[in-house]
């Protein structure tokens, strides 16, 4: 059994980077709620459930992240592709059908013409969510820092999503901090009520995504005939013998492309020559796709004849 990579010290910051965000956005998401559900804040309240829905999101990807760092991946045949898309679809559905709960909630307050918050309660809540706006700021300052040029998809992932979250809680912020300031309470009430609005649009808007990005690739998809060729002329001036490609198997887990490839040890002047092979095969295939797994393995017919090389 393989030992696994330790990781550097450039990735262990990228993941402390991470978990610091995910930690102090999973200490203000409870006040948020408290708060939220205390004064009757739209805004809070809607931003709240946004937070504590896209906590998931980033735990799981740490957990990615510290696996890719690892490389602990690479027991999956196939990565893990259709747990991520799955675990997307699941929470894409969750923010779709609360951001529809929540303009519901908008949309009865505002024809009801009655403000449900207190000029107080809505202090209360701006003073909150300034604390929330805060703790995304310096995530972001962090994650900024930890960041270089050829950092993983997840990362990169991670370091978008977090500018997204910093954007939009700087729009309630200001939505939230006007209700509170002003005193007519029907103009107090609208404001309150843009930005639980703009809050239900944001998740109505990465539900739908998540939800259409993840369908698809639940489903069993073999790869683009022309992305197929391009594998097939890779493998073709690796300098690989025919007879000793056994078998070469391409799909699509995910997002990204898999292409698991046997090779016989015909031809090999030992273990260490075969082994040679594989890293040049997998070399060819990788050089096309940027994005792309490579699995090589020894026919299972043929294991006997490698092992005696080795001897």
């Amino acid at each position: 059994m393989s030992q696994l990579r330790a990781p550097s010290p450039e990735e262990r910051s990228k993941e402390a980077a991470v978990l610091y965000a995910s930690l102090a956005d999973l200490a203000i998401v409870v006040p948020m709620f408290i708060f939220g559900l205390a004064t009757m804040s739209l805004t809070l309240i809607s931003e709240a459930i946004r937070v504590a829905l896209m906590l998931v999101v980033e735990f799981y990807s740490l957990f990615v992240l510290r696996a890719v760092h690892r490389d602990k991946l690479r027991r999956f045949r196939f990565g893990i592709g259709k747990i991520e898309q799955f675990c997307n679809l699941a929470i894409g559905a969750a923010l779709f059908s609360s951001g529809l709960w929540i303009a519901n909630h908008v949309l009865v307050t505002v024809l009801s013409g009655q403000a449900v918050a207190t000029p107080l309660g809505l202090a209360t809540a701006a003073v909150v969510n300034g604390v929330n706006t805060l703790i995304n700021a310096l995530g972001w300052f962090a994650m900024i820092a930890a960041a270089r040029s050829d950092d993983s998809p997840v990362f990169k992932a991670q370091l978008r999503a977090r500018k997204v979250k910093l954007t939009a809680s700087m729009v309630v912020q200001v939505m939230i901090t006007i209700a509170a300031l002003v005193r007519d309470p029907v103009i107090s009430l609208w404001f309150d009520a843009i930005g639980g609005s703009f809050v239900a649009v944001l998740q109505l808007s990465i539900g739908l995504a998540m939800m259409s990005e993840a369908l698809p690739d639940l489903l069993d998809r073999s790869l683009p005939e022309s992305l197929r060729q391009r594998i097939a002329n890779a493998i073709k001036a690796s300098g690989i013998a025919p007879e000793e490609l056994v078998r070469v198997r391409t799909r699509r887990s995910g997002r990204m492309p898999h292409v698991e490839l046997t090779l016989a040890p015909a031809n090999c002047l030992g273990l260490e020559d075969f082994r040679q092979r594989c890293d040049q095969l997998q070399q060819a295939v990788t050089a096309i796709l940027d994005d792309v797994e490579v699995t090589v393995g020894v026919d299972a017919t043929r294991r006997r004849q490698a092992g005696s090389m080795s001897g």
